[in-house]
């Protein structure tokens, strides 16, 4: 008999605020999926324009009103998702080159028109960016995308190829694991969100650095909880925090939703602990304060797309079928009969 599991909801000691706009992509990202996105099955793009990802754009960055700003940005939120979808299970070698291609797209150079879709949706994202942001900022977004191939779902080739279930031992999940869910360039989107790109120097100080770091720390652990349910289904699945602590120190997975839980709310008192004690930025202050503000608001407004946006993405038949999936897969996901939320 299996034990039942009842899962822990992410709360944060700041607030949740609702995006004016929170839906006003809807019809433009299912166009988006029509035009940009056929090398994905007919099938998988059905699957994929409930899913509402253009809404985890709105819902992270709330206090952005403007369409043309948000636009590019809930393009990234789209093609960053159904890039790790799609080419999670790429070989090395193949990742590196389309990594390459990736980083030339989003620096400048548009693609050919034999090359598939998702790299007309980066171009595009690129040139709206480029009527009202720096170049030192593209230069930012695009090597933090590129690293997030790279330091992150390169690093996750080995567990996810491997034919019998391997685990990583918790130190080195989150080493990589926060590269690969993709906080690094979506933290960027931040600055177009506020119509404020913030100064080289202030971006890289290593307290505004550990904040982006927290961001993506919490957010491994919210989508691990998210997607729990859907992970427990499929054999071989290592890459979820609960699974790992499982494994680490042979606890029970109520024990290790726990122990998790845990993690996740030091990480988020400590981000809030660093809002509230920043160091000296002179001129920058009140800049630097509104970063991690919105860092802080992107995380909340994370979750609350999870619980509250209406997204089919972690119910029944909602992934599509990554390149190099095994033959037949369909990637059903039934709920496991024994998690109660």
């Amino acid at each position: 008999m299996k034990e039942e599991l009842i899962l822990p909801q992410c709360r944060y000691p700041w607030p949740t605020i609702p995006s004016p706009i929170a839906n006003a992509f809807d019809d433009e990202e299912k166009a988006w999926y029509d035009n940009d996105y056929t090398f994905i099955s007919e099938e998988g793009i059905k699957r994929c324009k409930p899913q509402f990802l253009s809404r985890v754009a709105t819902y992270m960055n709330p206090t952005c009103d403007s369409m043309d700003r948000m636009r590019p940005c809930a393009r990234l939120m789209i093609y960053i998702t159904i890039f790790d979808d799609f080419f999670g299970m790429t070989p090395a070698n193949e990742l590196k080159i389309m990594a390459d291609r990736v980083y030339e797209v989003m620096m400048g150079q548009d693609p050919h028109e034999d090359e598939i879709g998702i790299l007309r949706q980066m171009a595009q994202a690129r040139k709206e960016w480029e009527t009202f942001m720096p170049r030192f900022w593209i230069d930012r977004v695009s090597i933090n995308f590129y690293e997030f191939i790279m330091y992150g779902m390169m690093e996750e080739i080995p567990f996810k190829q491997a034919e019998n279930r391997t685990y990583p031992l918790l130190a080195h999940y989150l080493s990589f694991r926060k590269y690969s869910i993709g906080m690094w360039p979506y933290g960027d989107l931040i600055d177009p969100s506020v119509n404020y790109a913030l100064p080289v120097h202030i971006y890289n100080h290593p307290i505004i650095q550990r904040c982006r770091e927290l961001l993506s720390l919490i957010i491994v652990i919210q989508n691990d909880f998210a997607s729990i349910k859907k992970e427990l289904e499929i054999e071989n699945e290592s890459l979820n925090i609960i699974f790992i602590l499982r494994n680490q120190y042979k606890i029970s997975y109520q024990e290790a939703c726990t122990e998790a839980m845990k993690l996740h709310d030091a990480y988020a008192q400590e981000l809030d602990d660093l809002h509230q004690s920043l160091p000296d930025f002179g001129s920058f202050q009140e800049e630097a304060y509104n970063h991690v503000y919105h860092i802080k608001l992107q995380i909340s407004g994370c979750a609350d797309w999870y619980y509250n946006s209406g997204t089919s993405r972690y119910e029944h038949k909602a992934f599509i079928v990554p390149q190099y999936g095994r033959e037949g897969d369909d990637i059903i996901i039934p709920h496991s009969i024994f998690i109660k939320e």
